[in-house]
């Protein structure tokens, strides 16, 4: 089975709608990301890796692929980690029910499962109305002026937990 979850990328300061798809098999321990990722997104599998042990899902023996379309935009940053985790959360059966298309998860993650603010994160938001989305999992940033974006449902948390 494959699971999928969404995420925004920005193209300059301009977002777009990033899918994350997860699919998790038996073979050699692995974590592959395509989708044209840079090294910070390339730097994901390390910290989502470690963020799933505070599920305690031991992922030996399992090749993990995760695929961000659309595959010809070049992803950069780490706001896509969030993403990744729910989609393999997902996938593992940690999670129950179904994770709406209208929904995004914007955020890096700590290796201990902290969900923390990354770089960017303003301007994704301020995309997120216009790309259809209607629900934002994302940390708390104080920074981030929630009285402008009232038109979405935007639910903060710090950490991935059961």
């Amino acid at each position: 089975m494959t699971v999928k979850a969404l995420s925004i990328g920005l193209k300059g300061l301009e977002g777009y709608l990033v899918q994350a798809e997860v699919r998790i098999k038996p073979g050699t321990e692995s974590m592959v990301i395509v989708g044209l990722p840079d090294a910070s997104v390339k730097e994901s599998r390390e910290r989502v890796i470690a963020a799933l042990g505070q599920f305690n899902v031991d992922v030996t023996d399992q090749k993990i692929v995760v695929n961000l379309s659309p595959s010809e935009q070049k992803k950069n940053g780490p706001l896509f980690d969030l993403a990744i985790a729910i989609a393999a959360l997902k996938e593992l059966n940690m999670i129950k029910g179904k994770i709406p298309m209208e929904t995004a998860f914007i955020g890096a993650l700590s290796l201990d499962g902290m969900v923390v603010k990354a770089e960017g994160m303003l301007p994704a938001l301020i995309s997120a109305k216009g790309l259809g989305l209607k629900k934002i999992y994302l940390p708390n940033d104080p920074t981030i002026p929630m009285q402008m974006l009232k038109d979405l449902d935007l639910l903060l948390f710090s950490i991935l937990k059961k």
